[in-house]
């Protein structure tokens, strides 16, 4: 090969490897140095509007908890008040629809983590634990146990005014699968949310439920609310018992699958 073809093959090829290492150094300078992209994908999302659009379909949760902390500019999204409008509407449609924003609360995200409400995205669940003396026996001997015993009350709240209610002896482990894909230890019923207390009715076959919860703000999430009465009615009859209550409390346990 003499000189002028070897001359004329380099100048031909310089500019194609020089373009494909700028668009390599390009590319290298949309990931940050711990390997996250969220700047790149800032630059798709430029308009406040799209985050907006995106963000309402999140559980108000993960907006306040999580989204926050990926990067700046989804910091300054996320608390956007427009965007917290929306996040408020599950929870109060008639004041987001007359766009009167209570008076005592200076913003929507304000009111979402100050004005109580019942959780969407999980259970609550109600633990009671009691001790019962077991007979143990074999052959040659009678034995007295004390065994630890449970039983527990679960919670599902939807935005229209329906609950899930269930009472049953199973831990929340097995019991919170079988709420979100339908058993008949799950009973239908409807709620009401008025200053702070929570009016639940079911019906449970036997007997017509209704129990009163005040609710408690536990971290900001309003995870806690404990039974100030309980009473059945005989849908045959109509006869009201009104039953013994306690201090145990409904916690809220976040489920990140919903269906």
């Amino acid at each position: 090969m003499d000189a002028k073809t070897r001359l004329k093959l380099q100048s031909t090829d310089s500019p194609i490897l020089e373009s494909q290492q700028d668009r390599d150094n390009n590319e290298y300078k949309t990931i940050n140095e711990n390997g996250d992209n969220s700047d790149s994908i800032d630059s798709y999302l430029k308009d406040a509007e799209l985050f907006v659009e995106i963000f309402k379909y999140l559980p108000a949760f993960d907006v306040h908890k999580r989204v926050k902390i990926v990067s700046k500019t989804w910091f300054q999204r996320a608390k956007d008040d427009y965007l917290w409008m929306h996040l408020c509407e599950p929870y109060w449609p008639k004041i987001v629809l007359n766009r009167t924003l209570i008076r005592k609360y200076k913003s929507w995200t304000s009111m979402f983590l100050r004005k109580p409400h019942v959780n969407f995205d999980g259970i609550y669940v109600y633990e009671k634990a009691y001790w019962k003396t077991a007979i143990l026996t074999d052959k040659f001997t009678l034995e007295r146990k004390a065994v630890k015993c449970a039983y527990y009350r679960y919670l599902r709240f939807f935005p229209n005014g329906r609950v899930l209610y269930a009472l049953v002896n199973l831990e929340p482990r097995r019991m919170i699968s079988q709420i979100y894909s339908g058993s008949s230890k799950v009973h239908d019923g409807m709620y009401k949310v008025r200053k702070g207390i929570v009016l639940v009715r079911a019906h449970l076959g036997y007997m017509k439920m209704s129990m009163k919860l005040k609710i408690y703000n536990r971290k900001g999430g309003f995870g806690r609310m404990r039974i100030e009465s309980l009473e059945g009615t005989d849908p045959k009859n109509g006869e009201k018992t009104s039953f013994p209550v306690d201090n145990e409390p409904f916690l809220f346990q976040r489920v990140t699958v919903m269906k």
